[in-house]
């Protein structure tokens, strides 16, 4: 029988109302850059930046993993669709960053208009003879200033080079000049030891940091409601979980063909420790090839041949979840979040190919787990594959 899926286009996200004064002042990322874990970060860590200058954060839309700045006209949900917007605001004042506010209260103080757009430029400073720390870090861009931005109209248009500047204070001081409606072009978090990523020391804002893996306790309970029906239905209370991701293999330079020999490897050693079992143990299996799975370049590769690698995986007979069984369920990113609560809810947990979102994964197991024991035991081959772990 479907089930339908609630939160439909009428839906509207709650944002805790903490009335501000008329002086309010917001910060709008129209692109966070990265899929949902990474997504998640950089959104989190412009809540901590936007602490800094007392301002608010754009509560984000989000479609297949990615989030937006605006999406209205095109149809996107909001952060609410992964999120409890609300216990996740509230959390984030305990913490001490910046607050959210709802794209309809936006749309109230900044009326359409933008004071300031920021472009950030990652070149690094060796290469470039555009910009210079101390002497010229930003600068009004003219050959990138429009008249309008996604349909906002623009004050002003900023070019800054993340090496050139790294300081909070004097991007809120002396980049937007403390304007009230600053919207970034694209946001790629921050962090001080990647070269493509903002340099500012957020730590210095928010001591008690949120990070993606801080999040998941706020992960919608409708997506929760559907991970723990598809456990009661199509698995068992003992079930073993395998996640794979593929790209992560073939980002590291290998082939397709490495690739199957170590879902191979996997498949041989899964089949170990569920044959010393009497009794039939099922296995669920999520992979970043899978239909709903992840968007990018080489993930769409292995997409190609999944097929053959699903062979390699029959002898598990392994039970994937189905977003068809539950209507309306098509976002990729709602798909991931409860697939990532299945693997997590497993006896035990297989885990190929690496990554931030399989890591986020495996802190969720451990701590549903809570088990020392299982933590110091960890059997991990990493040399071709990247990452192969069984917890």
């Amino acid at each position: 029988m479907e089930k339908s899926w609630p939160p439909g286009k009428d839906s509207k996200e709650i944002v805790e109302n903490t009335r501000r004064p008329a002086g309010k002042k917001i910060l709008i990322a129209f692109s966070y850059w990265e899929q949902l874990t990474m997504a998640t970060n950089n959104f989190l860590d412009l809540t901590a930046l936007a602490a800094y200058g007392g301002r608010h954060v754009v509560v984000p839309f989000v479609k297949d993993s990615w989030f937006y700045g605006s999406g209205i006209k095109k149809g996107f949900e909001t952060l609410a669709l992964y999120f409890n917007v609300t216990a996740l605001n509230r959390t984030l004042l305990s913490r001490g960053h910046g607050t959210l506010i709802s794209w309809k209260e936006f749309q109230d103080v900044c009326k359409g208009k933008l004071d300031v757009l920021v472009h950030f430029d990652y070149t690094n400073l060796t290469k470039t003879t555009t910009y210079s720390r101390g002497t010229r870090a930003f600068f009004p861009c003219k050959d990138r200033h429009k008249n309008t931005f996604r349909d906002f109209k623009v004050g002003t248009t900023i070019c800054m080079n993340v090496f050139a500047l790294d300081s909070v204070d004097k991007f809120e001081n002396e980049v937007v000049k403390r304007l009230p409606c600053v919207g970034l072009a694209q946001w790629r978090g921050s962090h001080n030891k990647l070269p493509y990523k903002a340099q500012f020391n957020l730590s210095s804002v928010v001591r008690d940091r949120m990070l993606y893996n801080d999040a998941d306790i706020f992960f919608s309970s409708k997506l929760l409601q559907v991970a723990r029906d598809f456990i009661a239905k199509n698995l068992s209370p003992l079930f073993v979980s395998v996640h794979i991701r593929a790209e992560r293999i073939l980002q590291k330079g290998k082939t397709i063909a490495t690739v199957k020999k170590c879902i191979s490897n996997l498949t041989t050693q899964l089949q170990s420790i569920v044959n010393v079992r009497t009794l039939s143990i099922p296995v669920f299996l999520a992979t970043d090839f899978a239909k709903f799975g992840s968007s990018t370049f080489r993930a769409k590769s292995a997409r190609k041949e999944t097929k053959s690698l699903l062979s390699i995986l029959a002898p598990l007979k392994p039970v994937s979840f189905q977003p068809s069984a539950y209507n309306l369920l098509t976002d990729r990113g709602a798909v991931a979040i409860v697939e990532m609560n299945i693997l997590a809810s497993a006896k035990h947990l297989f885990v190929l190919g690496g990554g931030t979102f399989q890591a986020w994964v495996v802190k969720q197991f451990l701590n549903k787990n809570n088990n020392i024991e299982q933590k110091s035991t960890v059997k991990c081959r990493s040399e071709q594959c990247n990452n192969l772990c069984y917890y």
